[in-house]
């Protein structure tokens, strides 16, 4: 079968009578610099060849891919999925496209995944990060735009968006005090694998003398002993007790069965945690949550990174903070 020869630049050019230049400059958004009459015609041209804009040709003139990568910790949070709409719903806004990388709760794939965006075109880097400041950097040769989401990060050199996580626990576990809860159980994935869970942790521990932590392995399916520990830490003691789980997956997890066994009546046991969705307060509507917003942060990085790639000033080195609420 004969294969029609596609439309190039040239071709567009010459129908619309026009300069390549002009075509370029069509392509790229600049119609600053042509009359509304040139723009018609070089789109007339484009739509009758049905020319398609070769996309590495034009990351060469332009050296711009309109690619920004999003590096996030675990996909099986829904933090995750509520992040990347987030930064999705700005960029694309702005003519650039995300996509996002999983680390799966591994640092060594993490910085494996760091190496792949260094060395491939992206435009810019949106990181939810268990690596260091330094290791990013060693790994980050090129200078790539990087915001920070979720991770307080000590003499960060860029933008960071937070949650205020040691004021909201803080303030979860005074409520709980004041109501006559005793003993509180921190569930959380590995304290020492990100600084977002220790400053968690450090709130209760502020507030609280009587405190026990279980950690939860992210790379385990099977949490049958987690669950009976739990049970333990809740029939040990005759303190009330608040069981504090330091992320939605847990509380998902771990909760309905022990409601729905008794273990916790919201008198004796109560539980709480940090809520990136709905699905959390139907599991049971008399729980009170910590409510954040992953997708507010999410659309923050996306709008920092995008004042970055347009080089605004002031759009670096600061510290932007999406409060969540205890309700």
């Amino acid at each position: 079968m004969h294969k029609t020869p596609s439309a190039n630049i040239k071709d567009v050019a010459a129908l619309a009578n026009v300069s390549i230049a002009t075509v370029s400059r069509y392509l790229n958004g600049n119609l600053n610099r042509m009359s509304k009459a040139t723009a018609e015609r070089v789109k007339l041209a484009i739509e009758k060849l049905n020319y398609v804009p070769n996309a590495a040709a034009r990351q060469m003139v332009t050296k711009s891919s309109q690619l920004v990568a999003l590096i996030v910790a675990n996909t099986d949070d829904y933090f995750s999925s509520e992040v990347f709409k987030g930064v999705s719903s700005i960029l694309e806004a702005h003519g650039y496209v995300a996509t996002m990388f999983d680390a799966d709760s591994d640092i060594d794939r993490e910085q494996h995944l760091m190496e792949a965006v260094n060395a491939h075109g992206f435009d810019g880097l949106l990181i939810q990060p268990f690596s260091s400041v330094s290791e990013i950097q060693s790994l980050v040769s090129r200078d790539l735009p990087i915001v920070i989401i979720d991770r307080e990060t000590p003499q960060s050199p860029w933008p960071q968006v937070l949650t205020n996580n040691y004021e909201i626990t803080k303030e979860a576990t005074e409520y709980y005090l004041s109501q006559g809860y005793t003993h509180f159980i921190v569930l959380t994935s590995e304290l020492a694998a990100a600084t977002t869970r220790r400053e968690r942790y450090r709130g209760v521990q502020v507030a609280a003398k009587n405190v026990d932590v279980l950690e939860v392995s992210e790379t385990s399916y099977n949490h049958k002993q987690v669950k009976q520990q739990l049970i333990e830490l809740l029939t040990k003691t005759t303190e009330r007790t608040v069981i504090i789980s330091l992320k939605e997956r847990w509380l998902l997890e771990f909760i309905p069965s022990l409601v729905s066994e008794g273990y916790i009546d919201n008198v004796k046991t109560t539980a709480t945690a940090f809520a990136d969705t709905g699905m959390a307060r139907r599991i049971e509507p008399k729980l009170k949550l910590i409510s954040q917003s992953p997708f507010l942060l999410g659309a923050s990085a996306g709008e920092i990174m995008v004042d970055l790639l347009n080089g605004k000033s002031g759009s670096d080195q600061k510290v932007t903070v999406v409060p969540a609420k205890f309700s």
